[in-house]
């Protein structure tokens, strides 16, 4: 069962031979692959089944915990400092890009 509405149908047309449109009968289906587009048919994987609360308002959603054992390919683009810590040069050290070679690259 899906959540699609149904579609009534009120003309069905088609394509003819030399580009024109016209009335037909019976039911055409068409897929995008009839246009020469890939189209993948593999089973998708689902998404993690995020919490929501049971009222709004009350965050009462259970807590998520990822491991540091999960394989992921993301890091910190700023520094992990204390709140009043400081740069050599006097700035705030929570503020420090970690990567300067991106940012001097997108001047």
């Amino acid at each position: 069962m899906t959540d699609r509405p149904e579609i009534t149908i009120q003309q069905q047309t088609a394509f003819t031979a030399d580009g024109g449109l016209e009335p037909t009968e019976e039911s055409v289906e068409t897929s995008l692959e009839d246009f020469g587009a890939d189209v993948s048919h593999r089973e998708v994987e689902t998404q993690l089944d995020r919490p929501v609360a049971s009222e709004f308002g009350i965050d009462d959603r259970v807590e998520v915990r990822y491991s540091e054992g999960d394989n992921t390919d993301q890091t910190s683009l700023f520094a992990e400092t204390a709140d009043d810590q400081l740069t050599l040069t006097g700035e705030d050290a929570s503020a420090q890009f970690l990567f300067d070679s991106l940012s001097e690259n997108s001047d």
